[in-house]
């Protein structure tokens, strides 16, 4: 992640990426939204629907990306919720 200085406040940016399948780009930007709102919500596992769909429509994010940007939410917490038979040599993460 990269950091920058914007009127005295800290902010983070992903690193950009493209790849030749734009179907796969768009995916990625809507994992990227969704996790940022996730990350808004709190790093407790199983935030709720109602409070991801409030930060969602409090978004400036335009109404026909937001079945995307749901979809992609649903997948990273699906994704969270898998337990590896290891679990002693993983740390939890942030969305």
């Amino acid at each position: 992640m990269n950091s920058t200085k914007l009127s005295g406040e800290k902010e983070m940016k992903m690193i950009n990426f493209k790849t030749n399948i734009p179907s796969f780009d768009e995916e990625n930007i809507a994992l990227v939204k969704a996790s940022e709102i996730l990350e808004q919500i709190g790093n407790e596992p199983n935030p709720t629907a109602n409070q991801f769909y409030a930060l969602l429509a409090d978004s400036d994010i335009p109404a026909d990306e937001h079945e995307d940007i749901i979809l992609a939410a649903i997948s990273i917490e699906t994704m969270m919720q898998i337990q590896l038979p290891d679990d002693e040599f993983f740390e939890p993460t942030v969305h």
